[in-house]
């Protein structure tokens, strides 16, 4: 079993381009993401949502975008940029 860390985890920001709408990840069982955005979820495999969904800053994003997103998160969660894959 493998003890390195995620590089998808819960809070980080991601743009669903096809959308035009903001995500953020709710979940990461085993490399299985959910995500939830404003009137939309989903879940799919790490390296598929990697490729998919291109990163975000949580700093270019209108704080009430970030806290609306934030509610789809356990309490305590606090929004971070998303693993970008180069």
């Amino acid at each position: 079993m493998s003890n390195r860390s995620p590089l998808i985890q819960v809070g980080q920001l991601y743009l669903n381009e096809y959308l035009n709408e903001y995500l953020i990840v709710t979940k990461n069982n085993r490399g299985q993401i959910s995500y939830e955005g404003p009137g939309f979820r989903g879940s799919c495999e790490d390296v598929d949502f990697i490729e998919k969904f291109p990163a975000v800053n949580p700093e270019d994003v209108d704080e009430v975008e970030v806290k609306d997103l934030l509610f789809h998160c356990p309490p305590g969660t606090e929004a971070s940029t998303g693993f970008v894959d180069e």
